[in-house]
């Protein structure tokens, strides 16, 4: 019985640090409980991702409190009795600090880097000098553009950009939009939960955005130039209430996003005829992204909470391409040269568009702290006008010119991704959550064509080729999951299951040139899938700790991958769709450690992705001097290797991050009745150093590099590149201007190798340094 009494005299303290008035959680504060007679003693949490605390074995008496977290007053309580069991402090109100609010931007004590149960946290913060969003993902190790020109991770992963819990339509071009210091954190899903769509062999990126803590209106400007020719335009308003607010955010610009030299050749043998064609040309690639976005959140009750978003584009969005220079082609006989022809080359391709998006999320509280929740959300996206897509490349001869291309209009494609999730606190450790989710991509009419252009630019159709191409395409995918989330000691962990549902429809029809009868090509297809996750964190402290974790992923063929159209893309080379194409599938193991200090902070990871129905680009020969490429389900893949990441504050002034990645790659390819693995040791190293010069003068150092690449059939050589930013800031941090200076030792340079039977191609490529000037400048009125 004496046991029973002395067990009784231990206490649980627990409740929801929220921002007050608004009532919406605040994670990672600190919340320290003192006995009053013994100062020796300390018992401490973090809140969770609900705002939630918990401390355990508090034996009976008197304690301090103190609740605190940066940018927000300390909430104290001098004196708390604890005698039953268990005492709820409901939920805790924190009010902002308005007078280290600005301090913030430049002194934080967070760490760097810090991991949850199923993913890693960057704070955006610690990487000061960064322009953009997409800026921000260089500090993260694997991250690498692939040879085809996109952002892959550890090989082959492509991945789903969500902002603010929600997927984003075109996540990369949404990366590039959003301003660095717009950001709060960023969170790295490398092995996502089952409550995440499978979708994306990477896993998601998740950019959390800062919230307007002070009552009042915040104006945000920016101006941005380059010698490259681009002009950027941003601009923002926040206004915050008592029970919520509302935003308007727009972009105006003219962006070049890359100006490149080409040097090449392209060798294609049949039977005893050898092709020889070389090519030097520059190329300019420009992207207009002008769009305005508004948005409200509302507090309906202290329980009830809504949010809204409309995007819309006032002008139409447009990629252009632009290569001009010369081309020779020659024909030979064995070795005997047989005719031999040189002309200019001019080319034109432009893509254009207007998006009209809308977002509503809405989410009930059952009881204030928060532990049983409902959360619905539905998006929809569609076009204001057609999308227009056409490539025109004209051949200068010396006495005649030929014009040759494609042109593709787009119809009313409708995107919709509703979903509906309920999380239910089973216990103070334990947690179930539950969803269902439905993603609908319907694009009713796609038409197509490709063949020569007149002097009027008008489109004739190539001599016995398709005609009155068009394409009415569906993928319905329907999903439901549910994720169990607990503890035991100093260990969390959670495991989960999804299945998916996908039902595909893509209709093909055409005529032959001469021929109006209509051939209808009609392909439907369904299948189910399921996603196991799981996921493990030890906490040896506050400071250290490890992480274990597993999930399987799916990246779905795009619908102009799948029909058996053939497009025109340049002189010599055409693509073809593969109506066999099927999804690829990952595996993926981790296993993390990390160590954090004050501002600093070291983690590590060993990984390992197995890719199934891996698909690439692949190339073969067509007639004469041409050469087809279609999407292939070309093998497997396998990667294993260590990411190493490091921050540390080596003096008040001087700020260093490091990244890097070491991999082995197997690719393993089975194809045309050939067999082949290639295998190669790759890696990369990002370094960012920050040099703070005064309170309002900065300087920034960047060095990338990224070693060799393999795909299929094709190689690229490793390369590296330097960039400076200088920044300075005017007025208490109002204005600041900006100037950098990219690819600083012009040592953007490779060469680019594809390889197939009968067939080969070699292209150079650089890219020269540029400067850029921006300037911004914050209008900021507060209660």
């Amino acid at each position: 019985m004496l046991f029973l009494f002395a067990f009784a005299q231990n206490a649980q303290l627990k409740g929801v640090v929220a921002e007050g008035p608004t009532g919406i959680p605040i994670r990672y504060a600190t919340v320290i409980v003192e006995p009053r007679t013994d100062t020796t003693k300390i018992y401490g949490d973090i809140t969770g991702e609900n705002g939630l605390f918990q401390i355990s074995d508090l034996p009976y008496g008197d304690y301090k409190l103190k609740i605190s977290y940066v940018g927000y007053n300390v909430y104290h309580i001098e004196k708390m009795e604890l005698k039953d069991p268990e005492l709820d402090l409901g939920r805790i109100d924190l009010k902002v600090d308005q007078k280290t609010l600005d301090e913030i931007t430049v002194q934080s004590k967070k760490s760097g880097v810090r991991y949850e149960v199923d993913r890693k946290i960057i704070e955006a913060r610690n990487f000061p000098g960064a322009n953009k969003a997409i800026d921000l993902m260089e500090n993260i190790p694997s991250l690498e553009l692939d040879v085809d020109g996109r952002l892959t991770y550890r090989g082959d992963g492509t991945f789903l950009v969500y902002i603010n819990g929600r997927p984003e339509l075109n996540g990369e071009e949404k990366l590039r939009q959003i301003p660095a210091n717009k950001i709060q954190y960023i969170e790295v899903i490398t092995n996502p939960s089952s409550k995440y769509n499978a979708e994306g062999t990477a896993g998601i990126i998740q950019v959390i955005l800062k919230r307007n803590r002070l009552e009042g209106i915040e104006v945000n400007t920016s101006l941005n130039l380059s010698t490259l020719g681009s002009s950027e335009f941003i601009f923002s308003v926040d206004k915050k209430g008592e029970r919520g607010g509302w935003y308007l955010n727009g972009q105006l610009d003219d962006y070049v996003s890359k100006i490149q030299w080409q040097q090449g050749n392209q060798t294609v043998t049949s039977d005893n005829t050898r092709y020889q064609t070389l090519w030097d040309v520059k190329s300019k690639d420009r992207e207009n992204n002008t769009f305005m976005e508004l948005g409200f959140n509302y507090d309906l009750t202290d329980k009830d909470y809504l949010d809204f978003k409309l995007s819309a584009d006032p002008i139409r969005r447009s990629s252009t391409s632009s290569e001009k220079g010369t081309y020779s082609t020659g024909v030979y006989a064995g070795n005997n040269l047989e005719t031999y022809d040189e002309y200019g080359f001019d080319s034109r391709y432009h893509l254009y568009y207007r998006y009209l998006s809308a977002v509503a999320s809405y989410e009930h509280a059952f009881n204030k702290d928060r532990s049983n929740l409902l959360s619905a959300y539905i998006s929809s996206s569609t076009y204001l006008q057609p999308l227009e897509e056409q490539k025109r490349d004209e051949l200068i001869y010396s006495e005649h010119t030929e014009k040759y291309g494609y042109q593709t209009k787009e119809h009313n494609e409708l995107l919709i991704d509703a979903k509906v999730s309920y999380e239910n606190k089973l216990s103070d450790k334990s947690r179930l959550e539950a969803g269902l989710e439905v993603n609908l991509d319907h694009i009713p009419k796609v038409e197509t064509e490709s063949g020569t252009f007149d002097r009027y630019n008008i489109l004739s159709v190539f001599v016995n080729n398709k005609e009155n191409e068009e394409i009415d395409f569906k993928q319905d995918v329907y999903a439901g999951y549910a994720t169990f989330k607990s503890s035991f000691g100093k260990l969390e962990y959670q495991l989960g299951m999804r299945g998916e549902f996908t039902h595909r429809e893509s209709n093909y029809s055409y005529n032959l040139v001469g021929d109006n009868e209509l051939v209808t090509v009609p392909a439907t297809t369904q299948f189910w899938d399921w996603f196991p996750t799981a996921h493990f964190v030890y906490n040896i402290s506050d400071e250290n700790q490890f992480t274990l974790s597993y999930s399987r992923r799916i990246n779905r063929p795009d619908y102009w991958e799948l029909i058996p159209l053939q497009r025109y893309e340049t002189p010599y080379i055409s693509f073809s769709g593969n109506e066999n194409l099927m999804p690829s599938y990952v595996n993926a193991y981790e296993l993390g450690y990390l160590k954090s200090w004050d501002d600093n902070f070291v983690s590590g990871e060993v990984f390992a992705r197995q890719t199934d129905n891996l698909s690439r680009n692949y190339y073969r020969t067509g007639e004469g001097n041409s050469i087809e490429w279609t999407k292939e389900n070309v093998g497997e893949s396998l990667s294993v290797g260590v990411d190493f990441m490091f921050g540390y504050q080596l003096f008040k002034w001087w700020n260093t991050n490091l990244s890097t990645s070491t991999y082995f790659y197997q690719l393993t390819t089975t194809i045309d009745d050939k067999s082949d693995v290639q295998e190669i040791f790759r890696g990369s190293i990002r370094s960012n150093n920050n040099f703070r010069i005064s309170k309002t003068l900065s300087l920034r150092y960047q060095l990338v590099f990224q070693s060799k690449g393999i795909n299929a059939q094709m190689e690229r050589d490793g390369f590296a590149y330097s960039n400076l930013v200088l920044r300075k800031s005017f007025f208490n941090r109002r204005l600041t201007t900006e100037v950098s200076w990219s690819n600083i030792f012009d040592s953007m340079k490779y060469q680019t190798r594809t390889t197939g039977d009968n067939l080969y191609v070699e292209t150079d490529f650089e890219r020269k340094p540029f400067a850029s000037f921006k300037v911004s400048y914050v209008f900021i009125k507060r209660k």
